[in-house]
């Protein structure tokens, strides 16, 4: 039941939702932080990035994927350093998805940041970064 109210909300994307929706990333249930995680990327809010920053280091692979994108939706200064952070500072699946995310940002500044990722002692890392650089190639 709270998951399709969470798709709803996503749906509805009222900016008086971001305080409702925040708190949600830390609940217990993975597809609930995953919905809550969207909803907020497609509700843009820069009042979310601070909690999103913190959910990039979520247990669950694909709430941690979601936050991402919904970074990336957000875009702005905050939201891209909290993904470069997570490039620099995660597990391997929080770098991945990191160096996944940082291609569709689009934002040059991180091209020697990929760039030192394609050294990753993680192979997914290193491969992220080779897509991401592609993609940051493709914009140019």
């Amino acid at each position: 039941m709270r998951s399709l109210a969470y798709r709803l909300v996503k749906m509805i994307a009222d900016k008086k939702a971001v305080d409702a929706l925040i708190p949600i990333l830390k609940e217990e249930d993975d597809t609930t932080r995953f919905y809550a995680a969207q909803a907020l990327g497609k509700i843009g809010s820069q009042r979310a990035v601070k909690a999103l920053s913190e959910a990039l280091y979520d247990k669950d692979y694909s709430v941690q994927y979601m936050v991402a994108k919904a970074l990336i939706n957000i875009g702005g200064t905050p939201a891209i350093d909290a993904l470069i952070d997570a490039l620099k500072n995660g597990d391997e699946s929080t770098r991945e998805i990191a160096a996944n995310s940082l291609g569709d940002s689009g934002d040059k500044n991180v091209i020697s940041l990929l760039l030192t990722a394609e050294k990753d002692s993680c192979e997914a890392v290193r491969k992220a970064a080779r897509k991401s650089l592609e993609k940051m190639k493709s914009i140019e």
